[in-house]
């Protein structure tokens, strides 16, 4: 007897159908997208194209819109079976104006949104985890590529060691969410390979931080405060901080990008005299200060705080000159000594660095010119 075998008509697997999302699908320039693959079919591979000369093969991937105009993405999902395209013409809209800076009101976890406890694992190792509308009770670590944190709370701090021999490979995008670091000596959110989009961010010793060996820092229309200090110890603490970035090594025309923040270091001294440096602090201990883009941000006034933005020279570091750092288009609240900080609104910034842009940075109230210091 011999038994033969047949395959049955159409039972074999078939082509994806290619379908996405993004959010937010509207904003001003820069406009940051995060894009998620919802093609069925188990795709391997994704060709995205965003309608403005930008592309990417990540599954799930962030994109930055720099100009103001309205744009069509797409996206082609394959397996081993075939391929599908989708495309959502004028799906990208970059004209629509933010009301206000950002604060409580247009920042952290949308109005409305119901938030269920997090039951994952705080050590985040699996690529393209989404934690969305949740209370995470605990400090997330990401090691993993494309991870997204939207629309929650996280009592804790996110952190990304940049220092990792595998940190190259892993990324974090939070949108949408409100990060409380409470009292820790280190950063809210650290140290790289991250997006924040209308996040609210306080606590810890600086609000965010960005590393020397970060491949990329981008931060839009976010409300960086509310450091936490105790009485009898001795800590700088800051709204933004970089001790130096990749330059050439970045990935992207700039290192770190500040786009549209609240940027503040509140808080008081405290009774040993500790208290705030400044609230964007570019400062180069452990690399040069190059391809760092501060525009249209707004920095809040503190007499307690030194200077309210150091721009990235420093004449005792190894690396005392900074390069393509532009300040553009930025405003600095004056407070009550009309200084914005104790000693004055910016220190170390040389209008003469090579590629350093010094450009329309105002005063609040009266729109005076701040002039850079040198």
């Amino acid at each position: 007897m011999q038994l033969a075998a047949f395959k049955a008509e159409g039972s074999g697997p078939s082509a994806p159908l290619a379908n996405f999302t993004g959010s937010p699908t509207a904003g001003t320039a820069l406009l940051s997208v995060q894009f998620t693959d919802t093609s069925t079919g188990a795709p391997t591979a994704w060709a995205w194209t965003f309608g403005d000369g930008g592309t990417s093969t990540v599954q799930h991937p962030s994109h930055t819109y720099s100009a103001a105009g309205t744009y069509t993405g797409s996206l082609t999902a394959t397996n081993a079976a075939g391929s599908n395209t989708t495309t959502k013409a004028g799906y990208m809209n970059g004209n629509t104006p933010t009301t206000g800076w950002p604060n409580a009101t247009n920042t952290g976890v949308p109005a409305g949104t119901t938030l269920a406890p997090y039951t994952g694992p705080c050590t985040i190792t699996t690529p393209d985890t989404v934690i969305d509308a949740k209370t995470v009770d605990c400090a997330l670590v990401i090691q993993a590529a494309d991870v997204s944190i939207t629309r929650s709370k996280v009592n804790d701090q996110i952190s990304l060691d940049t220092d990792d021999s595998s940190a190259s490979r892993w990324s974090v995008t939070v949108t949408d969410s409100e990060v409380d670091a409470g009292v820790i000596q280190q950063a809210a959110i650290c140290c790289g390979n991250m997006t924040l989009l209308r996040v609210n961010s306080h606590g810890g010793q600086t609000a965010a931080q960005c590393e020397e060996k970060s491949l990329y820092c981008r931060v839009t229309d976010s409300w960086l405060h509310g450091q936490a200090l105790p009485g009898n110890v001795y800590r700088h603490l800051g709204g933004f901080l970089s001790d130096g970035t990749l330059g050439s090594g970045c990935s992207g025309t700039w290192c770190i990008e500040l786009v549209h923040n609240t940027v503040v270091c509140d808080h008081p001294v405290n009774n040993v005299d500790e208290g705030c440096s400044g609230d964007i602090n570019l400062i180069p201990n452990f690399a040069t200060m190059s391809k760092v883009r501060v525009y249209n941000n707004y920095l809040g006034a503190n007499t307690g705080s030194a200077f309210c933005t150091y721009g990235g020279e420093k004449s005792t570091s190894p690396y005392p000159h900074a390069d393509h750092v532009t300040y553009q288009d930025n405003v600095f609240q004056r407070g009550t000594n009309n200084l914005c900080a104790a000693d004055g609104p910016v220190t170390d910034f040389d209008v003469n660095g090579a590629g350093n842009t010094w450009v329309n940075n105002t005063w609040d109230g009266d729109g005076t010119q701040v002039p850079p210091a040198n």
